[in-house]
């Protein structure tokens, strides 16, 4: 098989990968809420992504992801698409370019990457507009979504590494 073919079934596998962790957060029921609050895999395969790709490849998974994200998550489009995108290039670029994408600095891009963007979602939807029970949505649900999201991001890391090793010759 080609180059071209294979980055296209890569890029394939990881559009299902989205579309299938999209519905598993979506349904109702089919997840368990743990401590309130479903972990957002959505964000950790645009991650593990982030890590394997280029920067290009990565801003546009990440924006996909983003735009998933606010669709399932938060009701408005904007917060996660923007973020997200921007976490995944500057993520793709890193992983790349400055620092190798070692099964340690993964969970070093996740923790700060996950801890950026829900601390982000918690500033601009709860802290700027002054909600009144900001402090109680954030120690009852958004700490638990933060500590599912990294904790998940783990395996998505391994499935994610199998496809990219899977499907690039000369990796």
């Amino acid at each position: 098989m080609s180059d071209r073919s294979n980055s296209f079934f890569r890029y394939l596998a990881y559009v299902l990968e989205l579309i299938l962790t999209f519905v598993l957060v979506t349904t109702p029921g089919l997840l368990p809420e743990i401590f309130g609050a479903k972990p957002a895999l959505i964000v950790c395969v645009a991650l593990t992504v982030a890590v394997y790709e280029r920067e290009i490849p990565s801003m546009i998974f990440g924006m996909l992801a983003g735009l998933l994200t606010d669709i399932g998550f938060s009701n408005s489009i904007g917060l996660f698409t923007i973020s997200l995108t921007v976490v995944c290039f500057i993520v793709g670029y890193a992983a790349n370019n400055l620092i190798v994408a070692t099964f340690l600095n993964f969970l070093l891009y996740a923790l700060v990457a996950v801890g950026g963007l829900f601390m982000l979602y918690f500033l601009v939807r709860f802290i700027i507009p002054g909600v009144e029970n900001m402090w109680s949505y954030f120690t009852r649900h958004l700490i638990s979504r933060m500590v599912q999201t990294f904790l998940f991001s783990i395996p998505f890391y391994f499935i994610n590494r199998f496809i990219y090793f899977t499907l690039t010759p000369e990796a």
